[in-house]
Parts: C-alpha cells; sequence; structure tokens
C-alpha cells in the first residue's frame, strides 16, 4: 500500500504532519468524512488560498490543510522559513527582513495597489461574468447525463470528469474567499479603531447575502402558486401548471446541491422531499431579504452618525464593499463546491450500486473509501491484482473510518503558533495581515466558552422545541415551522429550509460563520459556538435561545418526537 492509501485510510497518531502549528477545524466535517473530501481539501485548500494570497499581495503564502483520522487541520503558512519551526526573530530583524526581502517587497507593492485599486471588485465582475455562469452550466451538463446508460468504463470517464469539476470549483472557491471575506475583514478592522463591536458592525451587512434568502424566496413562490395546502410534492405539480413550473425551477436551481452538509455522504436537497414540502407549507414570505436589509440599513446608519465627519466618506466606501462581497460569500459556497459535490454524489451512488451488484464491492457505501482514480480503476476492471483494492481490504478502511469518531483530537499539533507583530510589517501588509488575522478568529469557535453559552446573533430572545442531532440531515428531515435547529454546524444549502427556523444553535464557528449569516439575513435568534448544546440539550426540549446574551436554557427537557 502505497503512502499516500496508507495515509488516508489507517489511524495514524496526532502528529504535526510538517513544520508549523496545525490547529483543528471542528466547523465543516465529521470524523468519519469521505476518501474523496479529504483528498479534495487537501489539494485544494492550499492551491486556491495561495492564488488568492498572492493575487492580493499578503504577507502569508497559504493556508495549507491536511486531514488526520478525519480530523481536518489546517495551518497559516509564512512566505518564508515555513519548513522549519525556528523561534522567532527580535522584532528589528523582522522590520528590516520585510522591507528588503525581495518577496516581501513585491507583496507590499500589490497589498498598497490591492487596497487602493479595491481588487475584490475585479474578482467580483470575474465570478459574475465568467466564473459563475461556466460552473452552474457544467454542473447542469453533467447532472443530466444518465448513469444508466453508461458502460463501466465510460462511467469511470463520467466519475473523474465530475470529480474533476468539484476540485476546480473548490480551488476557485478558496481563492474567492480571499476577495469574499477582504472588504469584510477591513470593515471590521477600520470600525476596530473607531470604537465598533464587531458584532454590530455585521448587522450592518444584514440583508445584504442575496443569495441566502434566494431558496426561501423560490419556496414562498411555490407556495403562493398554490390553491391547497399540499401532502407531496406530487400534489405540487397536480395543482397546476404555475406551481408544477415553481417546483421544477426550484429543484433545477437547488435539488442536486449537497443540504446536510460538506461531504459526499451527506444527502442532496431532492433527496429530502419531506423538507422541500415541510419548506413549501410553512413558506409565504416573499420579502425576507427586505425585512433583513432594513435592519443593516438602520445600524449603518446609526454607525455612521458616530464615525468622525472626516471618515465617512472612508466609512461608505468600506462598507459599500463589504457589502457587495458579502453576497458573494454565501453564493461561493453553494454554487463551486455544493452543487458540483451533489451531481458527484449521484455519480457515486451509482457507482457503489453497481460495484456492489458485480461484487467488486462488500456494500455499495464503502465507495466512500475510495479515492477517485481508485473508483476508476475498479470500473475499468484493472484492480484484479491489487490487494488495495479487494472487497474485504476496503471493507477494512470503512471499518477504521468509522472508528475515529471515538478518538480524543487534540486541537492543536505543533508549537503554539506565534505570529510577528503587526508593527513590524509594511503599511499595507499590516492591513492585509491584521484583517486576515480578525477574519481566522471570528470564523472560528471562541477559544473560551461556558456551557451553552456563545456568540448572540441579533438582540431577541425564542423559546421553542429543539431538534437536536449531530447528523444535520436528520433534524431536516423531521423539522416543522418555528423549530429550534440544534446541531454542530450549517451549511449554505440550508437555507432553503432554515427560513421556517425559529432560532439557530452551533456548537462551532464564529460572528462569520455560515450559521451567523442565516441567523442575520432571516432575522432569527442565534447562539454561536455553544459549547456542548447537541450533548448537553435533549432533542425535542423547550429551549430558550437569548441572542442578547448569547446564553442557550433547557426550559423543559421532553421525550424527542419519534
Amino acid at each position: 500500500m502505497d503512502s499516500d492509501v496508507r495515509h488516508q485510510t489507517e489511524t495514524v497518531p496526532f502528529v504535526a504532519p510538517s513544520a508549523g502549528s496545525w490547529e483543528l477545524d471542528l466547523a465543516h466535517f465529521s470524523p468519519d468524512c469521505s476518501r474523496l473530501v479529504r483528498d479534495a481539501m487537501e489539494l485544494a485548500m492550499p492551491k486556491g488560498m495561495e492564488d488568492g494570497l498572492d493575487l492580493v499581495g499578503a504577507p502569508v503564502k497559504t493556508l495549507d490543510a491536511h486531514f488526520l483520522n478525519g480530523r481536518f487541520y489546517r495551518r497559516l503558512v509564512p512566505l518564508v522559513g515555513a519548513s522549519r519551526n525556528l523561534p522567532a526573530p527580535p522584532s528589528f530583524v523582522l522590520k528590516l527582513a520585510t522591507r528588503i526581502h525581495p518577496e516581501f517587497r513585491a507583496r507590499e507593492k500589490r497589498a498598497a495597489s490591492t487596497i487602493d485599486g479595491r481588487i475584490w471588485l475585479d474578482e467580483l465582475r470575474r465570478w459574475e461574468d465568467e466564473w459563475k455562469p461556466a460552473l452552474v452550466a457544467n454542473s447542469r451538463r453533467l447532472a443530466n447525463i444518465d448513469h444508466a446508460d453508461l458502460d463501466d468504463a465510460a462511467l469511470a470517464d463520467h466519475l473523474l470528469a465530475s470529480y474533476e469539476h468539484v476540485t476546480d470549483g473548490l480551488v476557485l472557491h478558496f481563492r474567492l474567499h480571499i476577495s469574499d471575506l477582504g472588504p469584510i475583514g477591513l470593515l471590521l478592522v477600520r470600525g476596530r479603531d473607531w470604537g465598533f463591536d464587531s458584532a454590530e458592525l455585521m448587522q450592518c451587512l444584514s440583508g445584504y447575502s442575496t443569495a441566502t434568502s434566494a431558496p426561501a424566496i423560490a419556496l414562498a413562490k411555490i407556495g403562493q402558486a398554490l390553491s391547497s395546502p399540499p401532502d407531496s410534492l406530487d400534489d405540487v405539480r397536480a395543482d397546476g401548471p404555475d406551481a408544477a413550473s415553481a417546483l421544477d425551477v426550484f429543484l433545477a436551481e437547488f435539488g442536486n446541491r449537497l443540504t446536510g452538509g460538506y461531504d459526499f455522504t451527506d444527502l442532496t436537497l431532492q433527496e429530502m422531499p419531506a423538507t422541500i414540502l415541510a419548506g413549501i407549507r410553512a413558506s409565504g414570505d416573499t420579502t425576507i431579504d427586505v425585512a433583513a436589509r432594513a435592519v443593516g440599513d438602520q445600524t449603518a446608519a446609526s454607525l455612521r452618525s458616530q464615525v468622525p465627519a472626516g471618515d465617512q466618506a472612508t466609512f461608505d466606501q468600506i462598507l459599500e464593499d463589504a457589502r457587495l462581497l458579502y453576497g458573494l460569500r454565501d453564493e461561493n459556497g453553494p454554487i463551486t463546491y455544493q452543487w458540483p459535490a451533489g451531481v458527484m454524489r449521484r455519480v457515486l451512488l451509482h457507482a457503489g450500486e453497481r460495484l456492489e451488484a458485480s461484487g467488486q464491492l462488500v456494500s455499495a457505501k464503502h465507495v466512500f473509501d475510495l479515492s477517485a482514480n481508485e473508483m476508476a480503476t475498479i470500473l475499468r476492471g484493472e484492480a484484479t491484482n491489487t490487494p488495495a483494492l479487494t472487497p474485504a481490504s476496503i471493507e477494512r478502511r470503512y471499518d477504521t473510518r468509522m472508528s475515529w469518531a471515538a478518538l480524543d483530537a487534540p486541537r492543536l499539533l505543533g508549537p503554539e503558533p506565534v505570529l510577528p507583530p503587526l508593527a513590524v510589517l509594511p503599511e499595507a501588509l499590516a492591513q492585509l495581515m491584521d484583517a486576515t488575522l480578525t477574519l481566522l478568529e471570528l470564523i472560528d469557535s471562541p477559544i473560551s466558552r461556558s456551557a451553552l453559552a456563545g456568540i448572540g446573533i441579533g438582540q431577541a430572545s425564542y423559546r421553542g422545541r429543539a431538534r437536536v442531532v449531530s447528523d444535520a440531515i436528520d433534524a431536516l428531515a423531521d423539522f416543522e415551522p418555528g423549530d429550534i435547529l440544534v446541531t454542530p454546524f450549517t451549511v449554505p444549502t440550508m437555507n432553503s429550509v432554515l427560513a421556517i427556523a425559529g432560532a439557530v444553535v452551533t456548537e462551532e464557528g464564529g460572528l462569520l460563520s455560515h450559521a451567523a449569516v442565516i441567523a442575520r439575513e432571516f432575522g432569527i435568534p442565534g447562539v454561536i459556538g455553544a459549547s456542548g448544546a447537541v450533548a448537553t440539550i435533549p432533542d425535542g426540549a423547550l429551549i430558550e435561545v437569548d441572542a442578547a446574551t448569547g446564553l442557550v436554557t433547557v426550559i423543559e427537557a421532553v421525550a424527542a418526537k419519534l
């Protein structure tokens, strides 16, 4: 077995894979994440981040990714000295180095040009005019291929083409994160100078992520086209051509996107008809974005009045850019990754069934323990003499992957991260570095947390039934209007369902996480990064979510609804 396969399929010690400080990320993947998603992330995240950071002239090389026993670790890679753990040199040495080292000098010029020229607007134009149309067209094309018409060799080719679509989109996803988050980071940094709280500044962006509310609005249009409440999606189609057309438009746009999480093992929305039906029944409000924008505009006007008169034009421009790119923040993932990944899931399910039927897999679900190239090799009949690809060997990979959840993963591998003081950097590099560090801090869960306490989104409180699961797919399958979703984390494609939630509670994530975006855009109370929420709150319990204090309280524990 080669080293890559060994790394990806066997339990290994929790040891730093290279120099640097590797920090655990719990807000995206569960410990049993599939081989394919691990491969894709380790390839695409460093490449995409490097492309984006280089483009803007950031003083760091990339954000690296590595999986150990299913746990996702990442590290910030410096421009120089990334291959060794060395003590930090004195500040005066760093200051001198950043001004004479060729790479730092080149980055400083690009950083100044980025800030003055607002390069993120160019990235946004390319997204709208070039990248998004191409991605959507390819996702639709691949989704329309009938797998049953393909022989094994053609299915292998289709599988590899679909996976390339996923990885290409994921590289772009991470590149775009530099631009869709950059202006927000600069807003937070300048706002701190003006004495503003980060949560208040983020509230200024409410209503400016049209991608967040788009699925709920599309569901509302289906509901408005119906003459009576439906009991099934067949009832929707039978109600009349307007309702049937609205449903077809919704499914074509959102049906093939991963909805329960970020892994190929997670369901797409079209696999959850009961969830779509619940969304249609509870729909009716097509002005979600209008109400949220009113809150954002009111908050912005209040903060602007507190900005010194000489800085108000700067505030206006930074806020305008942050709002423009904020919409890309929540549109990026669904189109670059979750739609391609949902299309890929359909290929994997068909390939798994075919390989089980031919005796080349013990179970179809073992397809998630193979790399894309391994699956193609098996489908083409080229794995006969490969010990690592026997049905029994692949089954052992599955068993190992399932065992990873029981392992305790340390939060940090390698030395504690030590970052150079911002004062040693030239002005433009210091601004970008400050914004980068601020963003990383606000995406992650708070380091120090009390039980059932986190970051409050909004000012209201809400009482309702808790739908508590470690797997969000289970929650959405039984979700009813007014329920409170309590889950480790949320993903953008849950938007079509969470518009009917009364509140949201997550164990992981920070002020810039997707769950925080949902709460702001839908105007529902949220507590993000609430330690122990999934384990502590009984499913079906009556709970109170207080966004003003960031606290979740169990009012009455009741039996879970079956």
